[in-house]
């Protein structure tokens, strides 16, 4: 997944002929710049007014990475130079079969020189899902139809669907400690804009808590950099996967990273200022709900929300806008709305095990 040696003893990528290393607010561990950082904030006063908000902004991270990427953007940033630094020739990532990760990590990988492998998990067929699938096969992504046992056996499943390749794998939704510095390097992104004066302090910030790698590296991020916000991580996912010991557990590993290489990173454990909400989910991962419907009607002109993430997010925000009266709130757009280049492939031109999903 990843290796401390390795996030300690970074090389100029420049010597392996490839990207320009670039330094992050976080010192010690570069990234690769992917491109669309840093993200705007935008302020909408008519769902501020709708909601009884002192004030509502967006950080728009949904335009972030070059061509396609929103928030995946961020931690394949440093996962990715992370693979080019241990010299790796390919990568292997899971996800659903619509996963925005495993699709971003396809655009990226080439971009860099590096064979993606994407294990590709069952979700409900979608003209969405069946976008991302051809786009992935277009961005020459090798597409495998996967099980729960290859993503709890990654390192089995590497050994026989890359044979001989030894791909560094990437963890679902890029959720590691390496991948979660991509959002503190968010945390102090925002600060700067704070302090820049392109938004006032937010008293609470919303974002969607899929693999919880996101939530969890705002939270450190926000945390170090003073911001001292309250921060709503809005589940839709299943428990197991999106959990607040999960999160801690991010939490105090990422810290840990940050301090190996600085030792006067600080520490930021979670408190009551964080809260995992739960009751936005609906029947489970990747299906509609019909407050997400809602956020998605109610921000039309002002925001583009997807149904499995950042509707979700938008509804529990709609919801408890009572409790905000009166405050300044943060919405953080995750989802990226661009629609991939797919070059005409059709779903024959799928491995036999993915057409399923493609077929119009």
């Amino acid at each position: 997944m990843f290796s401390r040696r390795t996030c300690l003893s970074w090389a100029a990528a420049a010597a392996l002929g490839g990207p320009q290393i670039v330094s992050a607010q976080v010192r010690g561990i570069p990234r690769i710049a992917l491109g669309g950082l840093p993200t705007r904030v935008t302020e909408h006063r008519r769902l501020a007014a709708a909601l009884g908000l002192a004030s509502l902004h967006a950080k728009r991270d949904d335009e972030a990475g070059a061509t396609f990427g929103g928030s995946k953007a961020r931690k394949l940033e440093r996962l990715l130079a992370e693979a080019l630094e241990m010299r790796r020739r390919a990568v292997l990532t899971f996800g659903g079969v619509g996963s925005n990760h495993a699709l971003a990590t396809a655009v990226h990988a080439r971009r860099l020189g590096l064979r993606a492998h994407l294990v590709l998990l069952h979700q409900a067929p979608t003209p969405e899902v069946r976008r991302h699938l051809l786009a992935a096969q277009h961005a020459g992504a090798v597409l495998h139809a996967g099980t729960r046992h290859d993503r709890d056996d990654p390192a089995r499943a590497a050994a026989r669907l890359a044979p001989g390749e030894s791909p560094m794998i990437l963890p679902m939704g890029g959720t590691c400690p390496l991948g979660t510095i991509g959002y503190v390097d968010a945390g102090f992104e925002l600060a700067d804009q704070i302090a820049a004066g392109q938004l006032p302090r937010p008293d609470v910030v919303y974002v969607a808590a899929g693999t919880t790698g996101t939530a969890a590296g705002l939270w450190v991020g926000l945390t170090a950099a003073g911001v001292g916000c309250r921060v709503v991580a809005v589940r839709t996912s299943s428990r197991a996967m999106a959990s607040r010991a999960r999160v801690a557990e991010q939490v105090e590993s990422t810290s840990a990273l940050l301090r190996a290489a600085d030792p006067a990173f600080p520490r930021t454990p979670l408190d009551d200022r964080f809260r995992l909400e739960h009751r936005f989910v609906g029947s489970g991962y990747a299906q509609p709900t019909r407050a997400g419907r809602q956020a998605v009607e109610l921000t039309r002109g002002d925001l583009t929300l997807d149904l499995t993430y950042t509707a979700k997010a938008f509804a529990a925000l709609q919801a408890r806008a009572p409790s905000h009266r009166g405050q300044a709130a943060l919405f953080w757009h995750t989802f990226d709305p661009r629609r991939p280049e797919t070059g005409g492939l059709t779903a024959s031109d799928l491995p036999v095990g993915l057409r399923g999903y493609a077929r119009e």
